[in-house]
């Protein structure tokens, strides 16, 4: 049967057991159906990030998952919908981060250099565990098909802005500084540097290396006025290693 002879069966079956999808993600109710979508994200996350989004098969991603096509079929309507379940996925792991990174008691009197830095290389790991995720969003985004995954990643987005701001508020920075608009700016600048490094300058420095975490820290900590931001080197190039407290 065909793909298209097995997903309309599949689609047709779901119909009849009362499973409607959730823009194509069917609600996985069962341990197994658990298993099976989360190593069906998995491969999806490789398969994207060897071949891109566009060039991505269903077999190649149920291949990887060790599923057969008729078992992707039963989690997902279609590639798209498992690019969905994917950025919504990552969406709600950035909130979850973002609520206990600045909830740690270990920041109440941290120097704000430690706290900023320690935030960037935080980002730029995660980033970097997530080529496949961050290829297939920068591939939808060059052709204008990535609105329906921007509400959710606009909203984890802004809730990191505003728990940066209430953080950096009540330590001190000014509320005019500081405010959520601003958090927000700076903390989207950072992921758009760390997303083009890691997209477009592939052989260049890691983008979790100290230099450029050292660079970022300066520019957030500069934009948001907040004092003890790294020095330049004498020659204006590039930003002192990160050192202790500043």
């Amino acid at each position: 049967m065909t793909q298209g002879g097995v997903g309309s069966a599949t689609a047709l079956k779901r119909r009849e057991l009362g499973r409607e999808p959730d823009h194509g993600v069917i609600p996985a109710t069962q341990d197994r159906s658990r298993d099976s979508q989360a190593r069906l994200l998995r491969a999806g996350e490789q398969v994207f990030a060897a071949v891109g989004y566009d060039a991505a098969h269903i077999s190649d991603i149920a291949a990887a998952a060790e599923c057969s096509i008729g078992g992707f079929y039963r989690r997902f309507r279609d590639k798209d919908a498992l690019f969905l379940a994917l950025q919504r996925q990552f969406a709600r792991r950035i909130r979850e981060k973002a609520d206990q990174f600045f909830a740690m008691p270990r920041w109440a009197d941290a120097p704000l250099r430690e706290v900023i830095s320690t935030l960037i290389r935080n980002t730029a790991r995660s980033m970097e565990r997530h080529p496949g995720f961050f290829r297939a969003l920068f591939e939808r985004s060059l052709v204008g098909a990535a609105d329906p995954y921007l509400p959710d990643l606009r909203a984890s987005d802004e809730n990191s802005g505003r728990r940066l701001a209430l953080f950096l508020q009540s330590r001190g920075i000014s509320s005019r500084s500081a405010s959520e608009a601003n958090c927000l700016f700076a903390l989207k600048s950072v992921q758009s540097v760390l997303l083009h490094r890691m997209m477009l300058a592939a052989d260049a420095v890691p983008i979790t290396s100290p230099e450029v975490t050292a660079s970022l820290t300066r520019m957030m900590m500069a934009y948001l006025g907040i004092p003890g931001a790294p020095r330049l080197k004498a020659s204006g190039a590039e930003p002192a290693p990160e050192g202790g407290a500043g």
